[in-house]
């Protein structure tokens, strides 16, 4: 097999994306994931769905949206930054909507209970926190 570097260019070269590794694709699923979810019903009730977008939702998709191109940076606390800016709204909002709703609305399971957009939102939430942690504790790569 013919080699498919040019001629004159150095084995080591830059590496690709992901360049920090699993979390760095994490961090995008989770962003990509928490965009869509956003929008999607937070509370089903016998009467109807609250959509994402009216009931704290928006807070969400900026926070997802700012995260999706985070997970393409090249340098780690970048990317640690923008993992954290979806995960702390990304946790906070989904809980205090689900609290919010247990404090107003009677009989969980019974007439009202939480949607897929929250639940997703949640999700992508924990896992931009579990992608932000995997990269802080990671050693820094070497610089060439």
């Amino acid at each position: 097999m013919a080699d498919s570097t040019p001629s004159g260019a150095s084995a080591a070269t830059r590496p690709r994306w992901p360049y920090q590794g699993t979390p760095q694709v994490l961090l995008l699923i989770a962003g990509l994931v928490a965009t869509i979810a956003s929008f999607l019903p937070w509370l089903e009730t016998p009467f109807g769905s609250a959509s994402g977008a009216v009931v704290g939702g928006s807070v969400t998709f900026y926070a997802a949206v700012f995260a999706v191109p985070g997970a393409l940076w090249r340098r780690r606390g970048v990317v640690v930054a923008h993992a954290l800016i979806l995960a702390v709204p990304g946790i906070m909002v989904p809980l205090w909507r689900f609290t919010w709703a247990m404090g107003r609305l009677p009989g969980l399971g019974e007439a009202w209970l939480p949607g897929p957009g929250m639940v997703l939102v949640l999700i992508s939430g924990f896992v931009a926190a579990y992608a932000a942690v995997r990269l802080w504790q990671r050693a820094p790569l070497p610089r060439s």
